[in-house]
């Protein structure tokens, strides 16, 4: 409807004809200020679009890549059997046993048991087990021979990887030490009535499930 009045207003046909060239000037000259402005942004910014790609680029091949930790039991397969946990542990128990019954004439010890339980905490979920190894000694361990018993034990320790030592009892007559290591390996000597040795490994797969071909999930 305002078209129509426009196109039948007296006043249009008495306009000076100035004022419609200056609109097709101004028309003329807008698209080319705005070719000269979108050449001249065109080049700001491909100079300036380069920069942040550039900077882009570098951040991502600068920053480090994540990388997930292992599962369960990808990390147990990297560690040693059951079976060879078994054979070492026994084999250290044992040692450390003849060195300690040595101490004291007519000391003896057998092993009590030679078992392995369920693994708990991260690998609770998992096939793993662990090797535990058990000696009974026939008698205590005399206070005066105590000190050098527990360095036996603490250097058997070592061999295992249990380095952290917590006194628990230390009375006479009554001594109770725990040797072991965030993996979970725990060496335990104590007498009192009677001596006793234990070890326990960490979590170990068995051989048969490290060689068992993986599921894909």
């Amino acid at each position: 409807m305002s078209a129509t009045r426009r196109q039948s207003s007296p006043t249009v046909d008495r306009r000076p004809r100035a004022r419609p060239t200056r609109d097709r000037t101004q028309r003329a000259v807008r698209p080319v200020t705005g070719l000269l402005a979108a050449a001249l942004c065109a080049v700001t910014l491909s100079g300036c679009s380069s920069t942040p790609a550039k900077e882009d680029a570098k951040s991502s091949s600068s920053s480090p890549a994540s990388s997930a930790p292992a599962d369960p039991d990808s990390r147990l397969r990297e560690r040693p059997s059951f079976e060879a946990a078994q054979q070492q542990y026994t084999a250290v128990v044992t040692d450390t046993a003849n060195q300690i019954a040595a101490l004291v004439p007519g000391l003896t010890w057998q092993i009590e048991e030679n078992s392995w339980g369920g693994c708990t905490g991260e690998f609770a979920h998992t096939g793993g087990v662990d090797a535990y190894i058990l000696a009974v000694f026939s008698g205590p361990t005399p206070d005066s021979a105590w000190p050098k018993a527990v360095q036996i034990v603490k250097d058997a320790a070592v061999q295992l990887g249990a380095t952290n030592a917590q006194p628990m009892v230390d009375h006479p007559a009554n001594h109770e030490v725990i040797f072991s290591n965030p993996d979970g390996v725990q060496v335990t000597f104590g007498t009192a009535k009677a001596t006793v040795l234990s070890a326990k490994s960490e979590c170990r797969l068995r051989q048969a499930e490290i060689t068992a071909p993986q599921v894909a999930p």
